[in-house]
Formats: C-alpha cells, sequence, structure tokens
C-alpha cells in the first residue's frame, strides 16, 4: 500500500496512518494516538471532557500518545501525563464487508492503572477477523474521578471520557469503513465494570448495540466508591496544605498541585487494611450534583433496569488468585496481610458486603466457616482464600447482573466461564502465582497479543496449537457477537457447539471455554457465593 493510502480524512482533520502485517500474513491499517477531547489540563483538570478541536496538517498517527499519568504496578515506576485523551483504530486493508462491526475496547486497571496501547493491547489477532478495533484512553484515579459532590468536580470525568470516545466512533468511524449503527463495546475488570456502566448510564444510550463484560459489573465491591465520596477529596487537599471545606476552594487549589505529587499523595489516603478489599479512594460513583449526570443515583439501584443490547458477561476459573500474588502488589497478597485476616476476617469483606450480610442475618464468623471451615488462613488454604476473593470481588456481582438479565431483559445474554489452562499462563508468570486454575485478565491473551509477551519472547500462537486455537475460539466468539449479536451464530467445524442464551428459571445456563466448548449448568441455589445458603447451612 503506498504512503498516501494511508492517509483518512475525520471531522477535526486528515491523519496518517502506518501498514502493519501480524505473523498470519494479515495487512492491516493502525492510526495511534488520535485525540477524541481536548487535553484535559490547566483549568480543564477534573472537567467533563470537552470535543477534540480540528487541526490543519496531515497529522501523524504512526505513534502511541502518552498513556494516562499513573503507577505501574508492576515496576512501580510512574508513567503517561495527563494530555492522554487519545484513542487508537486499526482496520483490515482486506475486508469483505463494506461496512465492518466495530469494536471499542476498554482497558481494566481499576480505574487507577491502564491504557488502550499495545503494551497489553496489541490488535493483530483482530485484524484476522474482519472488524474495526478501537482501544481508548480515559483519565484514571483522582484525575478521573474526583468527586466533592459539587457541580465543580462531580465525579465520573473517566466514564464520561469514554462516552466522548463513543460520540467520536460515531462521527467518525465510517472513514475507517466502519459501520455506526454496528458498534460493540466491551472490556475487561475495570473495563468490565465501565461497559456495564456504559449500558445502564443516561449519557451513552445509542451510542453502541451490544456489550461484552468481561471478569468485571459496576455492582462488584471494588468498582464504585458510593459512600462519604466527597470524604476523600478534602482529606487529599487537607494532606496537600489546604484545609477548606469549600468545594470550589478545594478544586481550584488541587488544580495548582504538581500531578505526580497529586497522584502520589492519593495513594496515601487508604489505609493498608482498607486495600486489602479496595483498591482506589477515587473510583466511579454518583454524579447526581453535575449538571450532566453520568450515575445520577447508586449503580446498583440503575442496574436493576437490565441491560438493554444483548450482552456476552463471564468469568475466568480462579480469579481470585492474582490478588495473592507472592509478589504482595495487591493489599490483600502480602503474608503480614494474611495474618492479619487470619485474626480479624471482617478486613476482608468491603463495607458493601458487610451492609449485606447485616442485612441477611450473616455474621462474619458465618461467612469464613463457610469457606474456611475450622482451618486458619493461610498457606494451607490460599487456594481457600482465592475462592473467597473470586466470590466477592468478581463472581457474586457478575450473577446479580444476569439473575437481572433473567428477570427483566428482552434481549438475549450469553454466559461464560473460562476454565482452560494454558501451559504460557502471561500474568501468571508475571505475578508468581502458583495456584493453578485461570486468573483474573488471563482471557486477555487468547484477544491481544501484548508488548508483555513480546518481550517475554512469547510469540503469536503458532497455527495448530492449542492457544491458537484458543485463541480462535476468543476471537471469533466475540467479533461473531459483535457482527450479529450471537457468538455462534451457526455450527462450525472451528465451534461446532452452539452457545446458548440464559433463560428464565433456577439454573444458570453457560458456556465452559475449556479445550473443548461445552455447554453447561448449576443451579442457583448451591452456588458457592449464594450467601443466603449459610442459614441453611450452619
Amino acid at each position: 500500500m503506498s504512503r498516501e493510502n494511508t492517509v483518512i480524512r475525520v471531522k477535526q482533520g486528515q491523519l496518517r496512518g502506518t501498514v502493519e502485517k501480524n505473523s498470519y500474513g494479515d495487512e492491516y491499517l493502525a492510526f495511534r494516538g488520535i485525540p477524541y477531547a481536548k487535553p484535559p489540563l490547566g483549568p480543564l483538570r477534573f472537567k467533563d471532557p470537552e470535543p477534540a478541536e480540528p487541526w490543519l496538517d496531515v497529522r501523524d498517527a504512526s505513534e502511541y500518545s502518552d498513556i494516562c499519568f499513573q503507577r505501574s504496578m508492576i515496576t512501580r515506576n510512574w508513567r503517561g501525563s495527563e494530555d492522554c485523551l487519545y484513542l487508537n483504530v486499526y482496520k483490515p486493508i482486506t475486508h469483505q464487508a463494506s461496512r465492518m462491526s466495530v469494536m471499542v475496547w476498554i482497558h481494566g486497571g481499576a480505574f487507577v492503572e491502564g491504557s488502550g496501547d499495545d503494551e497489553i493491547y496489541g490488535p493483530e489477532y483482530f485484524m484476522r477477523k474482519d472488524v474495526v478495533l478501537v482501544a481508548i484512553n480515559y483519565r484514571l484515579g483522582v484525575l478521573g474521578f474526583l468527586n466533592l459532590e459539587h457541580k465543580v468536580a462531580a465525579g465520573n470525568q473517566g466514564l464520561k471520557d469514554q462516552v466522548m470516545a463513543l460520540k467520536w466512533v460515531q462521527e467518525n468511524i465510517s472513514s475507517f469503513d466502519g459501520d455506526p449503527n454496528n458498534v460493540t463495546i466491551f472490556g475487561e475488570s475495570a473495563g468490565g465494570a465501565s461497559v456495564h456502566y456504559l449500558t445502564i448510564s443516561p449519557l451513552s444510550q445509542g451510542l453502541f448495540h451490544k456489550a461484552i463484560a468481561q471478569s468485571g459489573v459496576a455492582v462488584n465491591p471494588w468498582a464504585s466508591t458510593t459512600k462519604e465520596q466527597s470524604k476523600y477529596a478534602f482529606l487529599l487537599a487537607a494532606k496537600l496544605g489546604e484545609s477548606s471545606t469549600d468545594p470550589e476552594t478545594v478544586v481550584e487549589f488541587l488544580r495548582t498541585i504538581d500531578v505526580q505529587k497529586l497522584v502520589t499523595t492519593e495513594l496515601t489516603l487508604l489505609t493498608p487494611q482498607e486495600r486489602y478489599v479496595v483498591f482506589t479512594s477515587f473510583g466511579p460513583g454518583i454524579d447526581a450534583k453535575s449538571p450532566n449526570p453520568f450515575m445520577p443515583r447508586h449503580p446498583a439501584e440503575m442496574s436493576e433496569a437490565g441491560v438493554k443490547v444483548p450482552l456476552l458477561i463471564g468469568f475466568n476459573l480462579n480469579e481470585g488468585s492474582l490478588f495473592l500474588n507472592s509478589t504482595g502488589v495487591f493489599g490483600c497478597g502480602s503474608a503480614e496481610a494474611i495474618r492479619n485476616v487470619n485474626e480479624n476476617f471482617e478486613l476482608a469483606i468491603p463495607e458493601q458486603a458487610k451492609v449485606y450480610l447485616k442485612k441477611e442475618g450473616i455474621s462474619s464468623s458465618h461467612l469464613r466457616e463457610l469457606y474456611f471451615g475450622n482451618e486458619p488462613i493461610g498457606e494451607k488454604t490460599t487456594q481457600k482464600y482465592a475462592d473467597y476473593l473470586s466470590d466477592m470481588l468478581f463472581v457474586q456481582g457478575i450473577h446479580h447482573i444476569v439473575n437481572i438479565q433473567m428477570k427483566n431483559s428482552t434481549h438475549p445474554t450469553y454466559l461464560y466461564k473460562l476454565s482452560y489452562e494454558t501451559n504460557e499462563p502471561l500474568l501468571r508468570m508475571m505475578f508468581n502465582i502458583t495456584l493453578p486454575g485461570t486468573t483474573h485478565g488471563e482471557d486477555l491473551q487468547y484477544l491481544f497479543h501484548s508488548k508483555l509477551a513480546k518481550n517475554l519472547d512469547m510469540k503469536e500462537y503458532d497455527v495448530g496449537s492449542e492457544n491458537f486455537r484458543m485463541m480462535e475460539y476468543f476471537t471469533q466468539m466475540w467479533t461473531d457477537f459483535a457482527k450479529t449479536g450471537n457468538p455462534t451464530p451457526r455450527a462450525t467445524k472451528l465451534i461446532p457447539t452452539i452457545w446458548q442464551p440464559i433463560t428464565k428459571g433456577n439454573e444458570y445456563v453457560y458456556l465452559n471455554i475449556d479445550k473443548t466448548l461445552r455447554m453447561e449448568s448449576s443451579s442457583k441455589e448451591e452456588q458457592r457465593h449464594n450467601w443466603k445458603r449459610i442459614k441453611n447451612k450452619l
């Protein structure tokens, strides 16, 4: 393809991308670092995003932009900048559809880390499947979620960034041969929760047509900070030298603080004990004081109406093992934390769960007994602790949303469990996880080829290998769902199993994603995460 053919015009101006090729021989165009909003700098810090301004010359879109300012969980290094509201678009050069389905990826990272670049989310696998892929950045931590419960900074700026990116897609994706009337949002962990938030927010309706939530929903206990949201904002300002509780004074003061100092201080607000079950002091929540609220009521309340588009949702077999990694990257993983939780199990129960347990008349000792029996929490019961964290942090909330879909939804919902265990588990190797079973985030390596994998000399999967087949399962079903609203529109040699949507009743019907794909069902009553059954058991 000639250099001239890599130029595309969007509403704001012209972009020059690059021609790329994956190891399977598929050529694609990559357009990186496209601004979808004004840089949120100076007086725009903590404000809702504003549309990107036009440019005159052909803009070079060959390199990724800065990622949003953050500290890496792995290296502990600071990286990125505040000027980060960019997205990346990839499109196959040869494609059959005149207008391709569009898939918009929203990254995870507990709302404090991550980006839409190829460090984790390389596009190579999707470029074999006749779709346009968009991957976005959005503001994180205090910069994306400062909530003073006042119109000057009402919270959810990072989620409004996602809405702005989706508006950009609606306006511009046809320039990349994408179909603005067939957009699927998908994400994992905080990205999965973001997808769920977007399905229930009044601001994003009509901007997408299908949704995929992997290992995360808005009602997971880590996915919202709905109690005393302004408390941490005033505490942050006080630590930095401004003791006022006037929102306008505080926001003006916080705009003057150097970004690294701001985020460094933000990370000191949670106590070590709070970090066992909470990952940030600034995350999504109620923003009713905003002139333009994203989440005017509690997400649990707004979830009750159900998701009004086809939904694909699921989780991994052993989500919780990532949080007990031997490096202690997460607060609950260190030897000291496990000792503390053994002495006081309340430390491992988030506030939302405590409210639920109190309502149901279940004590923390009953809950502990359900998972650990009479055994101490320690080295010998690590898998039992991982089971508890899987249920409490992810599986329980995901099933709650599935239950709502069973009752209310007029659109199909497809549930999955990933139980395939690879011999090249990228995350388990990186975090030195010794427990077997598919951990949190392990699904990502079958959707994307990451720079992290390349750095570990893990190449794109060899054709015919077991991992290649798993990658084929994921990318085929995910893109078929994006194209048709059905992950298995017909039985094929690759995927002979028809994935059936959930139905009303007392059974969860789901696809078990393993070496072979198989439909399974399980009783609602017998779920380990169904804590109500403790009353009957004990």
